[in-house]
């Protein structure tokens, strides 16, 4: 019965998503989930680094960053699709995040920590003062829609928010789909070991340093592919937008859901999308509100939303 309840669910649940834009009058709000897909395949992709490996990363925000400039680069250059460019800008993100981690990730804590935020700050000073290619304070506008694409019976334009929501969720479900199936396997399962003890996943022949490495990799990666559809979604970026302040907001989003949940990162991403355009008709208090439902939340649920809820569930079942 287990699995015909998930499937059940799983299927509600896309019918629901599916259908949602047409149950949405207003356009802002089509936006909004936009952006709050954006985030989940950020936040996901972060908890899969961070919630899952035990790997703290203060630079998300900088990968999200490359991914975005140089998918942009290549279609205002180039004049390439962004159905080539986003791939580019993944595995251009998670290159370069392979890279660093060979260098970094034999640190722990807040060493770690600490190298990752100023790594996301060079990141920023680059995008900033490189203006020969980047166009500096400047940005980049003028960046292309993504070209139409035909499917059966529809012709998708991409020229209405609802055309780019659907786009977002095939993205957020792929990348979820990817990263559950990384947790659920062998490979996940020693990213776990890692996280709870590294000395002793070493002591049982695990390749602690490899293991890192790829869950650091593809979170970037992923991070690199939100980043391209950022650019091609608001067609103008610039350093303003890739700064450390984003990388804590998207650690923050982790978090708040249950970074070490599967779904939990997801319903961070949604909820603090929403939550502080909910909290605009409180006007002044708006940021004090939203400062203290944080602190609240990390008082009482230590484990997230989702987390918390998994807590009572299996406590629950083990008393009955």
């Amino acid at each position: 019965m287990k699995p015909l309840y998930r499937f059940l669910s799983f299927f509600l649940l896309i019918i629901f998503l599916i259908l949602l834009p047409q149950l949405i009058t207003k356009d802002y709000y089509i936006h909004m989930l936009v952006m709050a897909g954006i985030y989940s395949m950020l936040a996901q992709s972060l908890g899969l680094i961070i919630g899952f490996t035990g790997q703290v990363s203060l630079c998300h925000a900088a990968f999200y960053g490359i991914g975005a400039y140089i998918s942009a680069l290549l279609a205002l250059n180039f004049g390439l699709p962004f159905w080539i460019t986003f791939w580019f800008g993944g595995i251009g993100a998670g290159v370069v995040a392979y890279l660093f981690g060979c260098l970094v990730l034999k640190l722990k804590g807040h060493f770690l920590a600490i190298t990752t935020a100023l790594f996301g700050i060079m990141v920023t000073l680059i995008l900033d003062n490189w203006t020969e290619l980047t166009k500096g304070p400047m940005g980049l506008p003028g960046i292309p829609n993504p070209s139409p694409i035909q499917l059966p019976g529809v012709k998708l334009q991409f020229a209405s928010r609802t055309e780019y929501y659907y786009l977002i969720l095939v993205f957020v479900l792929l990348m979820a789909f990817v990263i559950y199936r990384i947790i659920h396997s062998q490979i996940g399962e020693a990213m776990i070991a890692i996280r709870e003890n590294e000395e002793v996943a070493q002591s049982i022949g695990i390749n602690t340093m490899r293991f890192k490495l790829a869950a650091f990799s593809i979170g970037s990666g992923f991070a690199g592919v939100a980043g391209s559809f950022y650019a091609h979604y608001i067609l103008f970026i610039s350093p303003i937008s890739f700064t450390l302040p984003e990388s804590i907001n998207i650690l923050v989003m982790m978090i708040f859901g249950g970074m070490q949940t599967f779904v939990g990162p997801i319903v961070g991403a949604i909820t603090l999308t929403f939550l502080p355009e909910f909290l605009r008709m409180t006007g002044a208090l708006r940021l004090t509100l939203y400062g203290l439902a944080l602190m609240l939340l990390i008082i009482f649920l230590p484990s997230g939303i989702v987390g918390a809820i998994k807590e009572k569930w299996f406590s629950q079942y083990e008393k009955s």
